[in-house]
């Protein structure tokens, strides 16, 4: 068989592997640019990497669904399917799994499932964009720096065993592997393939696709129900849905109380300080609602979040002498993930003096943050007194609308709370 695989930045040179390791008459293209070890590597191993596509036809070709159809060029397939897809053909767990994808909260409910599912007598392996990790029962950190690029869960498959159950944090859609595919929402339907898609129509994959039972929000039903095949059973969370979990908040960093309600059936539960609550409530219900799709009983899995301390650096909350510090080291920070942590600190817990700190881009990441689009929310929001960016001390251009900053001690004190972002992390 005569493959083409584009893009070896996200996994694309793991899936050439496979099938060349399976016969196959593989052609693999860096269409980024930026992989030139792996290129090295496949070479080695007599895998073809011409620089730009060949005009040649292909039995079959595996793109990316965030590629942009350019980089195909004149190329031509008999069948044409996505990393995803191909995995979902590749691969195969000696335990059951659960994908998660979403635009928000995916790395808390995958490592609040991990920790709820631990208590259930799981032993779990968690692919996060905070690292793979393992819980059984014990918490370790398997690996730092992995992406979360469906490729991974090829790789994965091979190399890890004797787990009941893997929780795989997916980016832009599923592969069809799981018993329980999770979307926590598309609370940001943001462009991919260079504006020519969004991301839907990545992340509909993981209902398309889906063996055994799909969860996502209740609200969200319209856009995908008609998309869940008819053999597969749906389960929601939000208000209304099949879990819900409503927050009492108190002060920021302290304890708040969370209201469980599925069934019928209604607990209160007491959650730690030390993080913000109200950011994580999709996480605390959609992760319920994966332990109701997994065949357990959500309200008495729940007793566990009394216990749950947050996931580190996702907005974690430590009090100091000049006022309180907020650390997000996320991927996945965007102008709209700011706007809804800087609102939250303003309408939730009463923040008048807020200073935001970024660090743009930091470890390997997909997409930049757009530092035009947090200003002008910050202009909308009268609490943030100041805007600060992080520069790594050599020669940070000026940036418009922001104080350029070599280190955090230059802004300590100069507020009463301050929020630090940095985008980190692996896709």
């Amino acid at each position: 068989m005569n493959v083409l695989v584009l893009d070896l930045t996200h996994g694309g040179d793991v899936l050439a592997e496979e099938y060349l390791s399976q016969g196959g008459e593989v052609t693999a293209v860096d269409i980024y640019r930026n992989s030139a070890r792996a290129v090295h590597r496949l070479k080695a191993m007599g895998v073809r990497c011409p620089i730009e596509t060949p005009a040649e036809d292909y039995d079959l070709a595996v793109v990316p669904v965030h590629a942009p159809l350019r980089f195909m060029g004149p190329a031509k397939a008999l069948r044409t399917i996505t990393h995803h897809q191909a995995v979902g053909e590749l691969a195969n767990f000696r335990f059951p799994t659960v994908e998660v994808t979403g635009t928000k909260g995916k790395t808390s409910t995958c490592h609040l499932l991990s920790f709820l599912l631990a208590d259930q007598h799981y032993r779990v392996l968690s692919l996060t964009s905070s690292g793979l990790w393992s819980y059984a029962p014990e918490v370790s950190v398997l690996e730092e720096r992995v992406s979360i690029a469906p490729a991974t869960l090829l790789r994965l498959s091979k190399e890890y065993d004797g787990y009941d159950l893997g929780v795989m944090e997916v980016s832009l859609g599923g592969s069809g592997l799981a018993s329980v595919g999770v979307i926590t929402g598309l609370q940001e339907d943001y462009p991919i393939a260079g504006g020519m898609r969004k991301a839907w129509e990545g992340k509909v994959q993981m209902v398309r696709s889906a063996r055994g039972r799909v969860v996502y929000p209740v609200s969200e039903a319209a856009l995908w129900r008609d998309e869940v095949p008819r053999d597969v059973e749906a389960i929601t969370f939000g208000q209304g849905g099949d879990v819900d979990v409503e927050l009492r908040l108190g002060e920021l960093g302290g304890p708040a109380i969370s209201v469980v309600r599925s069934g019928g059936e209604r607990r209160e539960y007491e959650l730690r300080g030390g993080y913000i609550h109200s950011t994580y409530r999709t996480a605390l219900a959609c992760a319920l609602a994966v332990v109701m799709a997994l065949g357990r009983d959500p309200i008495g899995a729940a007793r566990r979040l009394s216990d749950y301390r947050g996931l580190a650096g996702r907005c974690e909350v430590t009090k100091h002498e000049w006022g309180v510090l907020v650390r997000e080291r996320n991927p996945g920070i965007s102008a709209a993930s700011l706007e809804f942590q800087l609102r939250t600190l303003v309408h939730e817990y009463g923040c008048r003096d807020i200073g935001l700190v970024l660090d743009p881009v930091n470890r390997r990441v997909c997409e930049k943050l757009e530092l035009s689009r947090v200003q002008q929310i910050c202009d909308q929001i009268p609490q943030v007194r100041g805007r600060y960016l992080l520069s790594d001390g050599t020669g940070t251009a000026k940036e418009e609308g922001y104080h350029i900053i070599t280190g955090m001690d230059e802004v300590l004190g100069y507020h009463s709370t301050l929020l630090w972002a940095t985008k980190e992390g692996y896709l």
